[in-house]
């Protein structure tokens, strides 16, 4: 008998970094109960088998998925992950900080709208970026006004989705998001992605890892913003997921987009 081990067995060592990663990446404790907080996407309908079990033949994918991403930089990187999303007619969330917002990054968010993506805030400061586990009412309050008002100079709309950087929340926070009209977006899956990143893993390691976080039902993945990894990742996992925009994800219908087709309108 084969002992199955760490060091002979490739599927092991992709799990484990994988494990590794997603453990560094929900080092917070996140407690919220509130409805108005997304964190994967509604269950799809599917028919039941005609037989006791259909085994997964190529034409089963129904499961919804929705991908999200937390930066707008490098521009260079964002052009090429839309020109991937454009390619597959697949829609996604960019949530940002404001302080990103330049004269190198407003055309892709006016390319973002005009191809049908969200428009998302992560909030004002990016460098640091602001815990809210650990920021007082005031400080968090400033971070979503203070968004909301330079999305409005920047791009003449305001987003009604938020989220919060790390991850991190507890009920203290959400209550000001939702005082202040926020939807909270959360991811169910990915997020690990910059782990992969910063140690320089390869591709192949990298796409691995993220892909075994998404379960069969589906959710709201986070990708990380690189082309590469977003290419690979759709081209492996594109025959299991149905992959779909928010609106389609939550079943907020029309809620999400209201305010960014009025930009894209506007700014024609």
């Amino acid at each position: 008998r084969t002992r199955i081990t760490q060091k002979n067995n490739p599927r092991m060592n992709i799990f484990n970094l994988a494990l590794s990663a997603l453990l560094a990446s929900s080092s917070v404790l996140i407690v919220v109960s509130s409805s108005d907080v997304v964190h994967s996407c509604n269950l799809a309908e599917k028919p039941e088998p005609t037989g006791p079990y259909q085994a997964y033949s190529g034409d089963t994918k129904v499961a919804h998925t929705h991908i999200i991403f937390e930066d707008i930089t490098p521009a260079d990187e964002v052009e090429s992950i839309l020109n991937t999303l454009k390619a597959r007619n697949t829609k996604a969330s960019f949530f940002m900080h404001t302080d990103k917002i330049d004269d190198e990054t407003k055309p892709l968010l006016q390319r973002m709208v005009d191809e049908g993506h969200t428009i998302g805030s992560k909030g004002q400061s990016s460098n640091p970026q602001v815990n809210f586990l650990y920021a007082n009412n005031t400080y968090i309050e400033q971070q979503i006004t203070g968004a909301d008002s330079d999305f409005k100079e920047a791009i003449g709309f305001v987003p009604s989705l938020y989220a919060p950087s790390f991850g991190a929340l507890d009920s203290r926070g959400q209550k000001i998001l939702n005082k202040n009209g926020k939807t909270t977006v959360m991811w169910s899956a990915g997020a690990n992605g910059w782990w992969f990143l910063d140690n320089n893993e390869p591709l192949a390691t990298a796409v691995a890892g993220i892909r075994y976080t998404l379960p069969e039902a589906g959710g709201i993945i986070l990708l990380p913003t690189n082309a590469e990894i977003v290419d690979e990742y759709l081209s492996q996992v594109w025959p299991y997921w149905k992959f779909v925009d928010f609106d389609t994800c939550t079943g907020r219908s029309g809620k999400s987009a209201k305010a960014a087709k009025a930009f894209g309108k506007s700014s024609k």
